[in-house]
């Protein structure tokens, strides 16, 4: 659960994700639509756990896919499952370094108004090959030491949320009520408030996905089909009373929200933070979330890597067998590990020509992990009503409430992934729009051109290689 919470990262990741729930919702639409988040994504990693227990494996959703889907379609759909996993977790790993960059920046202006008036891009992307340098030697050279340092971590990560957030209550301005709970906010323009809310509920969706990060790690842990379904329960619930409370603590004292939208470094929690505490305890607690991030980001590294490298093992990608090597010293697949480091380096150095262009970049991550939650849950479905008799056996079973479960996970999967391709604005410009969509017929595009190259000639699909490796057993 320490790995879990740690490569989530979720209230640090949530406390300055909240702009856009802010302009398409105010503070009610912020609170309200996380709390729909939360409940709609329970029977996704019910049935996600439940998977996880039938077929514990590093390739997680593209593996099952591969597994439940019918016969026809198999290679196929796993092998585009696998594609989009990949970019998932690579874009997301961008993303958490961006933050890291951005609020390293973000320290320096709170204590010098000149950089914040110039503060340039390129320190950002520097300080994203900084750390995405820092995390591959990390993740290679103390692979061993991954599981020690994870626990201690953990309290911090508990003992700073109880830093950020008492120092607010007790000194911040507060809104009342009314406001919080009731004063919606349509800052982008839309037709009907309804709408603004929908487009607004982006940081809800993203603050709940990749717990499944711990599925990733299955082949490395100890009765992975027990246990790691408990992780991703468990981390679900405590992910989410942190991030709601963290939540409803930014929304009671944010008085004014356009002047918190407006603050220098982009983040209205800062701007929180500015009038709650004084200048040194706020450097303290930055400081310290920094540091969580960034440890945060070793843990989803090796979530991110294991990800590639099963992908790299059943052939679906280019050079898959040099991704797909696994370093026989130190047990770890060390060239997925660089590949992702440089992965993310590249993508930085987008940020230095665009910042929206990175952030239409990564604005993927959901997109593609939503993609890849719906087509998985609806194979196991489609495979639970076919074909029942064919499923294999589960520690974590649903049972007789397998059918309505899956069916409302994958329903609510699919409701998640149309509301991600909106704009913030309904005055669409090239800043203003939202390049996920276009990215990610892009993406398809090229892995179906690889796929039709020669791609489907290597790659078979997991499910066959289990399949003979049964066949071949005594």
């Amino acid at each position: 659960m320490s790995f879990a919470a740690l490569a989530t990262a979720a209230w640090e990741l949530a406390v300055f994700g909240v702009s856009p729930a802010l302009v398409d919702g105010g503070r009610p639409g912020l609170l309200y639509s996380s709390v729909w988040c939360f409940l709609g994504f329970g029977p996704v990693y019910l049935s996600m756990s439940e998977m996880a227990s039938m077929a514990p494996t590093a390739g997680a959703q593209y593996h099952w896919v591969s597994e439940f889907a019918p016969e026809s379609v198999q290679k196929t759909l796993s092998y585009f499952t696998g594609w989009s996993s990949t970019l998932a977790w690579q874009a997301g790993n961008a993303w958490g370094l961006i933050l890291i960059g951005t609020l390293l920046q973000s320290i320096v202006m709170v204590n010098s108004e000149a950089y914040a008036e110039s503060a340039p891009s390129w320190h950002g992307t520097v300080i994203v090959i900084g750390v995405s340098i820092l995390a591959v030697a990390a993740n290679v050279f103390g692979a061993k030491w991954l599981p020690y340092w994870q626990n201690g971590v953990f309290v911090l990560h508990i003992a700073a949320y109880a830093g950020f957030i008492i120092p607010i209550w007790v000194n911040a301005p507060k809104a009342s009520h009314s406001q919080v709970w009731g004063s919606w906010e349509d800052r982008g323009g839309w037709p009907s408030m309804g709408l603004s809310i929908m487009v607004g509920q982006l940081p809800a969706l993203a603050s709940q996905t990749a717990i499944d990060s711990a599925v990733h790690m299955a082949e490395e842990v100890r009765n992975a089909s027990v246990s790691i379904p408990r992780v991703m329960m468990a981390t679900w619930v405590f992910n989410y009373i942190t991030i709601f409370v963290a939540l409803v603590t930014i929304a009671y004292h944010m008085p004014d929200i356009g002047l918190a939208l407006e603050d220098a470094t982009g983040y209205p929690v800062i701007f929180v933070l500015r009038n709650s505490m004084p200048l040194p305890w706020l450097n303290v607690v930055l400081v310290v979330i920094l540091l969580l991030l960034i440890f945060g980001n070793l843990s989803y590294l090796a979530s991110v890597t294991r990800d590639l490298f099963a992908f790299a093992r059943d052939k679906g990608l280019p050079f898959s067998d040099w991704i797909g090597k696994v370093d026989p010293k130190r047990s770890i697949p060390t060239n997925a590990c660089v590949v992702t480091g440089t992965t993310t380096a590249l993508l930085s150095l987008v940020y230095i020509g665009s910042p929206v262009a990175f952030y239409a970049v990564i604005s993927l991550s959901t997109v593609a992990i939503l993609q890849c939650y719906c087509l998985s849950i609806g194979c196991l479905l489609w495979r639970r009503i076919a074909y029942p008799e064919t499923l294999p056996p589960a520690a974590f079973s649903l049972g007789v409430w397998g059918v309505p479960v899956n069916t409302a996970a994958v329903l609510f999967s699919f409701y998640s992934f149309f509301w991600c391709f909106w704009p913030q604005q309904s005055s669409v410009t090239a800043g203003a729009f939202n390049w996920a969509s276009p990215l990610f017929v892009l993406i398809g595009i090229i892995a179906l051109a690889y796929y039709f190259m020669g791609g489907r000639k290597r790659y078979h699909g997991p499910v066959v290689h289990v399949q003979g490796r049964k066949t071949c057993r005594p």
